[in-house]
């Protein structure tokens, strides 16, 4: 909460505190009675409390959600993949979202089947997957950007050079490319009743399973999977600074884009105050700003929330809102308290982010430090 047109520190700590009490809860209710992992969560939710400070405090949303963003992807990848990888053991896979956006049919007939069948326990561990779309629904396509713990990769290797080599320019019509590969894996996978992504397409299935049998299969997925990991998830995000895994391929992306226009949050372009200037159609990661013949901007579906346009425009044209173009809540007028609504989006992104990575970032923590 802060007064009308006034950034302070007091709001800034306020806005911190707060996220860190609803961390704090979640930690002690996970924690149990582990006394180091209760230590390792509330660790957690400083450095994420203190990240939600740094960006209430400086208004520079997308340098701060960024480093938190690659923090959780860095960590996700040395407990589910290089820890699992390295001791060479027969696991099982980490749950994952992408896949779940693949197999979705499969999933609900999976559910009814579970259901009619009185196999309570096995509905149960199914309906984990609603978790994602309650979060789809509250910060709508902004799961892509703060919460999915694979999109830091590419974000990662976008930061490496500071200009890019290539200009890359996706025009509509690919940029709907992962809707009809959704598709088509939807049915192939439904038919088949395999995930077909993750034995085909997936480059993040390289020390997992989904290996097949068969060695002239288990060589054909070792080099798409070798393929698709190099060219889209680092070579092309390091020469064109833009997030290519996540933006021309996903299907959880592309899920996201449809499913995500149910949340109330919008990112709006004023076109009073656009000058036309481009800087957000060059930063844009994830090829989301559509420019209809030099005369207007406008943000489509595929929109990440990452923010990166709102702290590079000059004009402060570009807003996060809800409803008919709704900035603020008044929640005292005769005070003159307010809540922009992009102080709102940034609080819920981040509890959201904290809470998902609280439940592995801790255990890592842990890990490396030799307490488990």
């Amino acid at each position: 909460m802060e007064k009308i047109s006034k950034k302070s520190f007091y709001s800034s700590v306020v806005g911190a505190s707060v996220l860190f009490f609803f961390l704090l809860i979640f930690s002690f209710i996970s924690a149990k009675d582990n006394i180091p992992l209760l230590y390792a969560k509330l660790f957690w939710a400083l450095v994420v409390s203190y990240l939600g400070f740094c960006i209430y405090r400086s208004q520079n949303i997308s340098k701060y959600r960024s480093i938190l963003f690659i923090l959780i992807a860095f960590f996700f990848f040395l407990e589910f993949k290089f820890f699992r990888f390295a001791s060479v053991a027969e696991t099982i896979p980490p749950y994952c979202h992408i896949a779940q956006a693949s197999t979705l049919l499969n999933f609900i007939y999976n559910q009814f089947l579970a259901i009619t069948g009185g196999h309570w326990e096995i509905w149960g561990a199914l309906s984990l997957g609603f978790l994602w779309l309650i979060i789809m629904f509250t910060i709508g396509q902004g799961i892509c950007s703060w919460v999915c713990f694979y999109g830091g990769i590419d974000e990662a290797c976008s930061k490496i050079r500071k200009k890019p080599l290539l200009k890359l320019r996706v025009t509509k019509k690919w940029r709907d490319f992962p809707i009809a590969l959704l598709i088509f894996l939807l049915i192939m996978s439904f038919l088949q009743g395999l995930p077909v992504f993750c034995n085909w397409f997936c480059p993040l299935k390289l020390t997992t399973s989904f290996w097949d049998t068969v060695p002239v299969i288990r060589i054909a997925q070792m080099i798409l999977f070798s393929l698709l990991l190099g060219v889209f998830l680092v070579i092309l995000p390091v020469i064109t600074k833009k997030r290519t895994f996540c933006s021309l391929i996903c299907p959880f992306g592309a899920l996201v884009s449809i499913c995500g226009r149910l949340s109330p949050y919008r990112v709006t372009i004023c076109k009073e105050k656009c000058t036309l200037c481009k800087k957000c159609l060059e930063v844009c990661p994830v090829f989301a700003i559509e420019d209809h013949d030099l005369k207007e901007y406008k943000i489509s579906s595929y929109c990440n929330r990452c923010c990166k346009c709102l702290d590079v425009c000059p004009t402060k044209a570009i807003k996060i809102t809800v409803l008919n173009n709704l900035e603020t809540i008044s929640l005292g007028k005769q005070r003159g308290w307010q809540i922009e609504i992009k102080n709102l989006f940034i609080f819920l992104s981040l509890l959201i982010a904290g809470v998902v990575s609280g439940t592995f970032v801790p255990l890592v923590i842990l890990q490396v430090m030799g307490g488990q």
